[in-house]
């Protein structure tokens, strides 16, 4: 077997090992699917109470969110605020839950490219990432009476399809760094909240001051939370969001290249130090 070819193997294995591990506790798909519901549906609720469906509210709100349909705006921005959550406890903290294991320096010492612990479980993430997208997507179709048409809904599946590379380098970059902090629940939370307040997931990026705004151009769930919108709420099409695709694939590359340089260099310190095996 070439050494390409048993470094894709070692993916695919890491990738299956994270999926048995989700199917050993099933019961944890039952938040995927709660709490995808409860909480953005409990923001709608929320804010059709406070605007009373006054046209003016409405207005308003639409002035600044490109749409006056508050449930698809909100549920869009929780299923990227859910599906970084999968991200970050997942993938981003995948190495870490080998280190606490005890397994990590075995990884290590297998013949298999680094770039297999680093990338291969986010695969295993796509799993309850498509459960939490579904759930969402069922709960406005039910609860809320909204059925967006199906070309839309296509396109902006492929849309997340184009943003995975982005996210889950990101999630690399999470996972890399974190060995450096121990801790993982604050730095989890820090950037969560980061990426919540920043990238419009909540409410759109035009109220941030001027500054916060400039600084959510960088990170890409704003990109692939605002070209949703803007095919589900707008009628837009792919090609009419086509730069900022070509954006959010650009950041995919830069982030996953610091992640792989983050991950060397931590490497290469814990054959020092034997970072590895602390915890």
């Amino acid at each position: 077997m070439s050494l390409l070819g048993a470094d894709l193997r070692a993916f695919i294995a890491a990738a299956r090992k994270e999926v048995r591990q989700q199917r050993r506790y099933p019961t944890l798909f039952l938040g995927q699917i709660f709490w995808p519901v409860l909480l953005p549906a409990s923001w709608v609720l929320m804010g059709r109470a406070y605007s009373g469906n006054d046209p003016q509210a409405l207005a308003a709100f639409a002035d600044r969110a490109g749409s006056s349909n508050i449930a698809v705006f909100v549920f869009v921005g929780y299923a990227m605020y859910n599906w970084l959550s999968v991200l970050l406890w997942g993938a981003g903290t995948a190495l870490r839950q080998e280190q606490l294991r005890g397994t990590l320096e075995a990884v290590f010492v297998t013949p298999a490219t680094r770039l297999v612990p680093l990338f291969g479980p986010g695969v295993g993430m796509l799993l309850p990432m498509a459960v939490i997208f579904a759930s969402n997507f069922l709960a406005l179709r039910f609860f809320f009476g909204i059925f967006p048409p199906i070309g839309a809904v296509i396109q902006a599946a492929v849309i997340v399809v184009l943003g995975i590379p982005a996210l889950y380098a990101i999630g690399a970059l999470f996972a890399a760094s974190v060995l450096r902090f121990g801790e993982v629940a604050p730095v989890v939370q820090l950037i969560r909240g980061m990426f919540v307040l920043a990238c419009g997931i909540t409410f759109p990026v035009a109220m941030l001051p001027l500054w916060a705004q400039v600084w959510a151009k960088i990170l890409p769930p704003t990109y692939i939370v605002d070209d949703i919108r803007r095919i589900l709420l707008r009628g837009d099409t792919i090609a009419d969001v086509a730069g900022d695709v070509a954006i959010v694939l650009s950041l995919a590359v830069v982030t996953g290249i610091l992640a792989v340089a983050v991950f060397r260099y931590l490497e290469m310190s814990a054959r020092r130090t034997g970072m590895l095996g602390q915890f």
